[in-house]
């Protein structure tokens, strides 16, 4: 609990906390120094990296190098486990001619690796690092880049501790090396073995030469990757040579960069996260769980979060995995030929990270978007939502005469051209139309659509103008660069390409783009019956709530293949109980209509309407009225107005429950209603990455346990379920009698107190 909270929100949460939990602040144990304890002559190593690049096996393969040449000890702690896959990683270890007394973070390095390019964007990674130490960073550019790039303070931290600033480009090496495309990630960490050699002092420390070093590193490549082949020995050999090689020292270290500017930036609100509503503020809602916690991960300081009950019981909210950007894992993406593509969802399907939805729009979708878009940035329009009709009508024809390879987005710019040659407007008004379709070609962009088949060509042979615009779009935030979308496309319409600062830029623009247009509409389906698995059910996909029925961001392997698989499964339940809950909602809504006109003409029969002049005495009176005072002043004598006092309370409290009903499947405490599923994970590998603290993949509940436990866990939760859906069911089915005139409380009462989830109906069973 911080002394001096960093904001307004952060005190009333402090406040609220010591409410709860006084003097909890005592517990915390705060340290003074650390010193230097490790023995003479030893070295201390600690590497920044990113979960699946093979920085525990760059580490051991170091550590038995070190022994089998130096018979030292050696301490590693590798900080990292399954869940950490795509996140940043860091290992240490300590090499000494005698035992080692410390098991723990090394707070005093002599060498620190780099792999990971992008360290300066979430930690400072020449923390703790001694005088005169090195520091070696992935780096593809020149040295005077990579120096450029370096905020003034590490600049100046680097020339006032004489620190050795080296450079590799570790993945050029492995890409020219590995004979194995798959293994280019992970064989770029032994790069960094062989820069480490050149790079510290403990060749020179040690009496080593280069023969016997690289004796030694082919004996423990040998022992480690034997059994694999001598192929994949050899290809390691040489990425540790040329590594050992390769390294270069940044020599020309001038302050080049103004004070103030910084590499770490200040966490703004994630993308994906502002299009999650605001909850109540409770445990479910997303938005204080990034305030409190999120934002502190996000920049690399997840050991600054304030105490917190709900993490000390393993508690996050759904759809936390919105917090992640997988931008800085990411070397390559695939970039959409949308000329190429024909459609078939191959790509859409295979992904593990719901990075690659397709989408079916109609031209007056894509034109609202827009529109809509300019709107919010730059006023009302005068012009365009008239004239992008016009545009459609000449477009339609120039992409029929183009066929299946036509480029829209170049065609939408020529007709535009022609919409203004056009028109008749003249002087302003004409400026204005063209100030206008200028900003609606700002507003799309780049955004590719494809002409294919299924949704243009076969439905404009059918009917003219009811052909759609097919995309696939890239999230720039959950793609980790597997490129399995790009290993299935046999049209070769997503191809890899090597990703820079342009690339990411565009690749987000047009997502924000995406966000703004609707779904896929149902005249796009073809689908014909999901219950009986009739039609292209890929196709489902193409539906944005079922495709985004896992937000992913989590810890998952590059190319998970088990992830593929839940997805379908959560995007089949999400596509079959939507529809359904559509009904639903419908029914409810009519129910509360009927009972609320039930309840009125049952208040108004019990009145004495008899006395005609009695009624207009007490109306023509100059005062506002209730219908009780009215009741009142016509029965005054109290023999005439009857009234159920009881069957009122218990009809009232009805209708209260099915509005509470409806809210809580429109809007409930989250503000997205009820949810679509909830699942009981049983252990394995989807317990590890799925629940990687604070990044949840699912936007709904879940949990996890150990294998032999979770059939009794769900059938828990089944439980608990089913007595919620019950007092539902038993309220529709209350109102149903009532409004037929058939609800006795002696006849039916025992009924609705027995009815459990063995009574529903096969109707309730499907909600």
């Amino acid at each position: 609990v911080r002394d001096i909270p960093t904001s307004p929100k952060e005190e009333i949460h402090k406040q609220k906390l010591l409410e709860a939990y006084p003097d909890i602040e005592k517990l915390a144990i705060k340290g003074s120094e650390n010193p230097d304890l490790l023995p003479e002559g030893a070295i201390t190593v600690r590497m920044h990296s990113v979960g699946g690049w093979g920085a525990i096996t760059t580490g051991k393969n170091l550590a038995m190098t070190l022994y089998e040449l130096l018979g030292y000890e050696i301490k590693a702690n590798p900080k990292y486990g399954s869940e950490k896959k795509g996140q940043p990683t860091t290992y240490y270890m300590s090499a000494a001619p005698e035992p080692i007394p410390l098991s723990c973070e090394y707070h005093h390095v002599d060498v620190v690796l780099s792999p990971d390019p992008y360290v300066f964007h979430h930690s400072n990674p020449l923390f703790g690092l001694k005088k005169g130490g090195s520091f070696i960073i992935q780096h593809s550019g020149t040295e005077q880049e990579l120096w450029d790039s370096l905020p003034a303070t590490t600049q100046n931290y680097i020339i006032d501790n004489d620190i050795h600033l080296y450079y590799i480009d570790g993945f050029k090496i492995a890409r020219e090396e590995a004979s194995d495309p798959e293994l280019q990630l992970r064989m770029q960490g032994n790069a960094f073995q062989g820069a480490f050699f050149a790079g510290s002092p403990l060749m020179e420390r040690a009496g080593l030469d280069e023969k016997k070093l690289f004796e030694a590193i082919e004996a423990q490549l040998n022992a480690k990757f034997g059994a694999k082949g001598k192929r994949v020995v050899e290809d390691n050999l040489r990425v540790v040579r040329r590594g050992f090689k390769e390294l270069r020292e940044v020599t020309h270290k001038k302050i080049t960069v103004h004070e103030g500017e910084v590499i770490r930036k200040a966490p703004r609100l994630p993308v994906m996260l502002r299009q999650q509503p605001e909850g109540d503020g409770g445990l479910s809602d997303i938005h204080r769980f990034w305030e409190q916690t999120g934002h502190f991960y996000a920049t690399g300081k997840g050991n600054d979060i304030t105490a917190d009950p709900q993490q000390a019981l393993s508690l996050m909210p759904a759809s936390t995995g919105v917090f992640r950007d997988m931008t800085n894992i990411r070397f390559e993406y695939p970039e959409f030929i949308a000329e190429k593509c024909t459609a078939c969802g191959e790509c859409y399907t295979v992904c593990p990270d719901s990075a690659c939805p397709g989408l079916v729009n109609t031209f007056g979708e894509v034109f609202g978007a827009a529109i809509s878009a300019i709107e919010k940035a730059h006023g009302p329009t005068q012009y365009l939502r008239r004239e992008t009709r016009n545009l459609e009508k000449i477009v339609r024809p120039m992409i029929e005469e183009a066929g299946e390879e036509a480029d829209v987005n170049a065609l939408l710019g020529q007709a535009i051209e022609k919409l203004l040659e056009a028109s008749p407007l003249e002087g302003r008004e004409k400026k204005a139309l063209s100030e206008e379709l200028a900003h609606l070609q700002e507003e799309i962009g780049d955004f590719r659509f494809a002409i294919t088949k299924p949704y243009w060509t076969t439905r404009e042979k059918k009917q003219k103008g009811s052909g759609g615009l097919f995309s696939i779009t890239i999230n720039p935030y959950t793609c980790k660069g597997c490129m399995e979308c790009v290993e299935v496309c046999g049209d070769e319409a997503l191809i890899s390409k090597p990703q820079d600062n342009h690339a990411v830029a565009r690749m987000r623009k047009e997502w924000d783009f995406w966000l703004k247009l609707p779904s896929t509409s149902k005249q796009f389906s073809r689908i014909d019956d999901l219950d009986e698995k009739i039609g292209a059910l890929h196709t489902l996909l193409l539906e944005k709530q079922n495709y985004n029925s896992m937000v992913c961001g989590d810890g998952a392997c590059l190319g998970c293949g088990e992830k593929t698989a839940i997805h379908l499964f959560t995007a089949t339940v999400t596509a079959l109980m939507q529809p359904r809950v559509e009904k639903h909602l419908k029914k409810l809504d009519d129910l509360i209509t009927r009972l609320e006109r039930h309840i009125r003409l049952k208040l108004a029969s019990g009145l004495d309407l008899s006395d005609a002049e009695a009624i207009g005495k007490v109306i023509s009176e100059n005062a506002d009225l209730t219908l009780a005072e009215m009741a009142a002043r016509l029965d005054s004598q109290g023999v005439s107005t009857i009234l159920d006092t009881e069957w009122i309370s218990w009809a009232t409290g009805l209708l209260n429950k099915l509005r509470d009903l409806k809210w809580r499947y429109e809007e409930g405490p989250t503000g997205l209603g009820r949810k679509e599923m909830g699942i009981i994970n049983s252990t394995g590998c989807t317990s590890v990455w799925g629940s990687t603290f604070p990044f949840n993949p699912y936007p709904f509940p879940w949990t996890s346990h150990l294998f032999q436990d979770s059939p009794s866990v769900a059938m828990g939760v089944f439980e608990g379920h089913m007595t919620r859906m019950a007092e539902g069911f038993k309220a529709i089915r209350m109102a149903e009698l009532e409004l037929a005139g058939k609800y006795s409380h002696d006849e039916h009462a025992e009924e609705f107190r027995r009815f459990n989830w063995k009574h529903f109906s096969d109707e309730e069973w499907l909600l």
